[in-house]
């Protein structure tokens, strides 16, 4: 990586400013700008300040650090998850799912560039970027986005469905083919994705999808869902907890 490049991506990475780092080094604004597009190379005296601000060694700066192994990122991975608080977790898990997405999408094809590329910074978005659909396909794997949802596969690990899962798998598509089930599964994960104590009521459900109660109803007997009554004795309702992923996953199968 060059030297313009480095500066760029680790000054992103402490979550910096070009102005913030200018104030920093005691220079102008316009100084770090000429160096991240390379129009100019930062004084070699303010190269040790330059490393020590963006907490690397001068060769990581220059470019010359060793690449680290896959080995060592997956226990760096492992440290910073098991340190991160309980409410980031999965935050910063989705968007190190983007980045691995954003780069199979271009590198899965063995492009040398792309819509993505190392100068974007989806991944550091809180939330990430959203975009509508895209996915990679390859002899070596597959990887999708749509609907706020990433999946990955691999054909390694792949072993075909045996014939009791087809038929299960048939089952399944088929009570969830129905339009109206689907707005009533759309419309319970809108009301209570956000909390495992939020339930909703069949009046709210109707109000949600547009459907009548009948409607609902019928439409429920499609679903696996979690039932209580609540304080007033009225029955509220949620998707059962083992299924809270289908909605996601779902919305994959429209670019089908």
């Amino acid at each position: 990586m060059k030297l313009n490049e480095q500066i760029a991506y680790l000054r992103k990475q402490k979550g910096m400013t070009q102005e913030e780092l200018a104030v920093r080094l005691g220079v102008t604004n316009q100084s770090v700008s000429k160096w991240e597009s390379a129009q100019c190379c930062p004084d070699i005296g303010l190269l040790p300040e330059l490393a020590k601000i963006l907490d690397v060694s001068i060769d990581t700066l220059m470019g010359y650090g060793r690449p680290e192994s896959f080995e060592e990122i997956g226990w760096k991975l492992k440290e910073y998850f098991d340190n991160v608080p309980q409410e980031l977790v999965f935050r910063d898990s989705f968007r190190t799912a983007v980045l691995l997405h954003e780069e199979l999408c271009w590198k899965g094809y063995y492009l040398d560039s792309g819509p993505w590329g190392k100068e974007r910074n989806y991944w550091l978005e809180d939330p990430p970027h959203r975009w509508d659909f895209s996915a990679a396909n390859n002899p070596d794997g597959s990887t999708v986005y749509a609907g706020g949802g990433i999946y990955f596969s691999t054909n390694r690990a792949y072993t075909p469905p045996t014939q009791p899962e087809i038929l299960e798998l048939s089952l399944q598509l088929k009570k969830l083919s129905d339009r109206n089930t689907l707005r009533v599964l759309y419309a319970l994960y809108d009301l209570t994705a956000d909390g495992f104590d939020r339930y909703v009521s069949l009046e709210g459900i109707c109000t949600a999808a547009k459907m009548t109660e009948e409607e609902v109803l019928t439409a429920m007997e499609n679903l696996e869902l979690t039932v209580m009554e609540s304080a007033t004795g009225e029955l509220v309702y949620r998707i059962d907890g083992s299924r809270m992923h289908i909605p996601a996953l779902l919305r994959m199968l429209r670019r089908y």
